[in-house]
């Protein structure tokens, strides 16, 4: 089967957050621009999938499914994919993976507890710590002369001393580092010297590139035996973002059990009927959609890093080994850049939701990226780009942002 991803969809006008005008502004203030922004992708979702959507709208009843077991087919894919034999019994459904992580927050952390968590960070990550009335423990990892970033594990080790809990997002979001084994079991070996849990958010997991392999943090725990919960989620693999759905797998017995009891007490142990049926279609038959697009995404980060060799080279690309988001350093042109912002405050009005970057190539690039200050304020020198479109629109957008740099 054959798979045409340069054919992405022309999302204005649907109930898209990403191509929202008014969310784009508040992005980068020009309702205007082209997004890039938001983690989900303008492809559509594997044919397959179309196909069990179709069948059950025409049918046209979304009333209450079986309540059956619907691991199987991701325990099927765990081991097709990853090479990882689950413990379908240690496996729960979790209703979004952010869901399950403040879920696993608030049964094994206290308030007050810190939440050891490698940065740059995924924003809702620091969101929840606060809102939970816990502490974020940040661990910024190593920034490396090539633009890619790398994982400490000395500085890691000390850090741990203070923590309750250890959050990791694998692949990282937003470098796209996919981290070794040796790493995962010196942080595994750690945590189980401390008697801490390991949360592993993995939703990039099957969008690693070919040049590496994702090994789940549950798979890598089995010769260490720490206390870990790994979750994974079709939501970026099959484009099914919106549909809030995803798997915790556990290693621990006692914790599994106090999880499954709150989430019973929260009548929260089951999928929806429409996405039930998709993610399932996804994991029996979508294979040969997800080799085909991270192929694809693969070409598209070496374009992108061919483009900006070729044409400013003072912009450095992250690590970008996995998925479809990439962190970009412009510290050579920032200086230059807040200077024209502040100097131009009708032209380059401050985005409530972005930053200086994230507007100035708003403005002058018709690009809207989510600025590097979302994933904390010493990252103002980033953005975050979203490569999960047709490789014409990324190529054209970088295009349109190094005339903007040009002109400085």
């Amino acid at each position: 089967m054959s798979f045409n991803f340069d054919n992405a969809k022309d999302r204005r006008n649907t109930d898209s957050v990403k191509w929202d005008e008014n969310a784009i502004e508040s992005i980068c203030s020009n309702r205007n621009a082209e997004p890039f922004w938001v983690a989900d992708m303008d492809f559509e979702s594997d044919e397959h999938i179309k196909t069990a959507a179709l069948k059950e709208a025409e049918f046209a009843v979304f009333a209450y499914p079986k309540e059956d077991n619907i691991t199987a087919s991701f325990a099927s894919w765990a081991l097709k994919r990853h090479s990882w034999k689950i413990d379908e019994e240690k496996t729960v459904f979790v209703n979004g993976l952010l869901h399950g992580i403040g879920l696993a927050i608030d049964l094994f952390t206290k308030e007050g507890d810190k939440i050891l968590i490698p940065s740059p960070t995924y924003r809702p990550f620091r969101e929840m710590c606060a809102d939970s009335f816990r502490v974020m423990l940040d661990l910024p990892l190593d920034k490396n002369s090539d633009g890619t970033f790398s994982f400490n594990i000395d500085a890691f080790k000390e850090k741990a001393k203070e923590a309750s809990m250890i959050l990791f997002c694998s692949p990282h979001n937003p470098s796209g580092i996919v981290f070794g084994e040796c790493e995962l079991e010196e942080v595994l070996k750690c945590a189980k010297e401390l008697n801490i849990p390991v949360v592993s958010d993995e939703i990039h997991a099957d969008l690693c590139h070919s040049k590496k392999t994702h090994i789940p943090m549950g798979k890598a725990n089995e010769k260490i035996g720490a206390d870990v919960i790994t979750l994974m989620a079709p939501s970026k693999t099959f484009n099914l973002a919106g549909e809030h759905a995803s798997f915790a797998v556990f290693s621990n017995d006692e914790m599994l059990e106090t999880y499954k009891r709150k989430q019973r007490a929260l009548r929260v142990t089951s999928p929806g009927y429409t996405i039930k049926r998709l993610l399932k279609t996804a994991y029996d038959y979508g294979y040969d959609y997800n080799k085909a697009l991270c192929e694809y995404l693969e070409k598209t980060v070496d374009e992108i890093k061919a483009y900006l060799k070729d044409n400013i080279n003072d912009v450095k690309l992250s690590n970008a080994d996995a998925s479809f988001v990439a962190f970009l350093d412009f510290s050579a042109y920032y200086d230059r850049i807040e200077q024209k912002v502040k100097e131009n405050p009708e032209r380059y009005k401050l985005a409530a939701g972005g930053g200086v970057l994230s507007t100035f190539f708003g403005v002058d690039a018709s690009v809207c990226m989510n600025d590097g200050t979302w994933f904390g304020p010493e990252y103002k020198q980033y953005v975050r780009l979203n490569y999960g479109t047709s490789r014409e629109r990324v190529l054209s957008a970088l295009k349109r942002i190094a005339s903007a740099v040009r002109a400085l």
